[in-house]
């Protein structure tokens, strides 16, 4: 695929079963990408594997054309979990911590998202609920200037209204020459995002043009549905 930002070469994943078997793919830049799946088809699995943080058994995935390695987690901001934060250190110093860390890390754009997301940097992580403490992973997440952005089920924590306000900052914060992949079971609340969506079944992936499927007069949940089923 021309312009593709993660090419997936014949890639093998086995844990206790066999995950991805042969599993070639492409996922185009510039793009919001709804990745989507039965739960235990790989979703997260696949995720990790672009981000460097799991590896393949088999194959080559590469990122801007770069082979995975330590080298290319300069270009790709990996959604992180409440329990993989630094939970007894304010918001601030969190911050602070991630900005020290990574060279691409934009404070102003983290502090704006604070103010987006009804964060007060003052307060300690750990005495937050467990949806404040996804939204604190998820500003940290964006605030990085990065191509390539994974977010594996972002709003699971979520009620009803903050999902609306939260579908809205994510395309306010998107910049131009950015890609996500969202991986997700709530199709419904964030389908609005999408430019595209890749459908992870047991055969391969189904990939289709959200705005082509719109068009027909036919939602992503049931196109979704159409094909799992």
């Amino acid at each position: 695929m021309d312009n593709a930002v993660v090419t997936i070469e014949n890639i093998s994943k086995r844990y206790k079963r066999k995950v991805f078997d042969n599993f070639s793919f492409s996922f185009p830049a510039n793009r919001v990408i709804g990745l989507l799946g039965e739960n235990g088809i790989g979703k997260t699995t696949l995720l990790k594997m672009i981000a460097d943080i799991a590896k393949p058994d088999t194959g080559i995935i590469r990122v801007n054309e770069v082979e995975v390695s330590r080298h290319t987690r300069d270009l790709v901001s990996f959604l992180v979990q409440p329990a993989n934060l630094r939970a007894f250190r304010k918001v601030s110093h969190v911050i602070q911590f991630y900005h020290d860390f990574y060279p691409d890390f934009d404070r102003a754009k983290a502090e704006a998202i604070c103010d987006t997301f009804r964060i007060d940097k003052r307060d300690i992580i750990s005495r937050f609920s467990k949806g404040t403490q996804e939204r604190v992973c998820l500003m940290l997440c964006l605030s990085r200037k990065v191509s390539l952005y994974l977010l594996d089920e972002p709003m699971a924590g979520f009620d009803p209204k903050f999902k609306k306000e939260m579908v809205k900052a994510i395309l306010a914060h998107a910049e131009e020459g950015q890609t996500l992949i969202i991986s997700t079971h709530l199709l419904r609340d964030l389908e609005s995002l999408f430019d595209e969506i890749v459908i992870l079944t047991e055969k391969g992936a189904v990939a289709a043009n959200a705005d082509d499927i719109r068009a027909k007069g036919q939602s992503l949940e049931d196109f979704y549905m159409e094909v799992v089923e």
